[in-house]
């Protein structure tokens, strides 16, 4: 069955007895990894318990399925119900738990974790219909979600963030939850046990900006028409693993500012005003490619470009096309309207 975001809280902290297999999966690996480690610890007390915790390799599995039924069946030496854990699965795993789902008993609990799996995905439509196995699936989460995230990790270290400084968290962290607890935990670290209060000083001097400054420079190469450069900064960030659905997403929120920017320019404004006048600044390094955009593109342009790149992270999270082409294919033609534009 597939569980609603209102239902995981309570299955992660007290899996239902009849339930044989969770499946834990999506584009955002941090929440995936987290969540896997909060079952793992709710059904074995200590996921490192050489007798009450396997692990199976998939690829084995995929020629062995009954391998999987064995293991999950077996006794734990001291009680206790034994915990069979599978790590990047895929569609290869189907026949596997299909027969696992196929006993009429089951001592064990197999959790599974993988990537991203599209609604055709043989395994996950498996998981999803059947009535004593669970699907999870692990989403980026919206600018709401986020805040509460950081908010409840910062209170974990006896901090509060400042309304600024959460603003920024959360530009900063959205998209990977693995990611927020990393950083959230560095940054009480160089705050001290004695702080209360998180500053949007102590965030800027301590939370590393993943990815922004990239897709910032890859967003603008495409609305200067540099088609070169929009392949070698898109080629840089999925070298880095940079999930697609994120970089549009950041993307989105590149073009919501340089709407904020080029607002006062359609009312009169200067347009040197306008960037000495920005807050947050626009950072020098940009600062010449900001303004040829702003003086080429006008506002209803911009906001065409935004709903576009917002349509393609919808459709790279609906799993409908691979999402790497979708990203590259929205850079492209963004690209490509933009060599029609009096970019100066």
């Amino acid at each position: 069955m597939k569980l609603a975001s209102t239902q995981i809280e309570r299955f992660l902290n007290a899996p239902d007895p009849s339930i044989r297999l969770a499946l834990l999966f999506g584009p955002d690996s941090g929440a995936v990894g987290e969540r896997a480690m909060r079952l793992a610890r709710a059904v074995a007390e200590d996921p490192n318990d050489p007798f009450r915790v396997s692990e199976l390799d998939p690829q084995r599995l995929a020629s062995q399925p009954e391998r999987l039924v064995l293991e999950a069946q077996a006794l734990c030496f001291g009680g206790g119900r034994r915990l069979v854990r599978i790590r990047d699965a895929d569609d290869a795993l189907a026949p596997a738990v299909a027969a696992l789902l196929a006993l009429e008993q089951c001592a064990g609990f197999v959790l599974v974790q993988a990537g991203e799996l599209p609604a055709s995905s043989k395994l996950r439509q498996l998981v999803e219909r059947a009535d004593r196995a669970v699907a999870i699936g692990c989403w980026p989460e919206s600018e709401r979600e986020c805040a509460a995230s950081v908010r409840a990790v910062l209170a974990e270290h006896g901090l509060r963030p400042e309304p600024e400084a959460l603003e920024l968290l959360v530009e900063r962290l959205a998209g990977d939850l693995g990611l927020l607890r990393a950083e959230l935990a560095k940054l009480a670290l160089y705050l001290g046990p004695e702080a209360r209060w998180v500053r949007e000083a102590d965030v800027c001097a301590v939370v590393e900006d993943v990815g922004g400054a990239a897709v910032e420079d890859l967003v603008l190469a495409a609305l200067l028409g540099e088609r070169e450069r929009v392949e070698r900064e898109l080629q840089r960030l999925t070298d880095a693993a940079e999930n697609a659905a994120r970089i549009l997403r950041v993307a989105a929120t590149t073009l919501v500012r340089l709407l904020h920017l080029r607002a006062p320019i359609e009312r009169g404004a200067r347009l040197e005003t306008v960037l000495e006048q920005a807050r947050p600044p626009v950072h020098f390094r940009i600062r010449a490619k900001v303004a040829r955009v702003l003086r080429a593109w006008p506002a209803t342009a911009l906001e065409q470009e935004l709903a576009a790149l917002v349509e393609a992270e919808i459709a790279a999270k609906s799993g409908s096309l691979p999402d790497r082409l979708l990203c590259r294919r929205a850079f492209s033609d963004l690209a490509d309207r933009a060599a029609q534009m009096p970019v100066g």
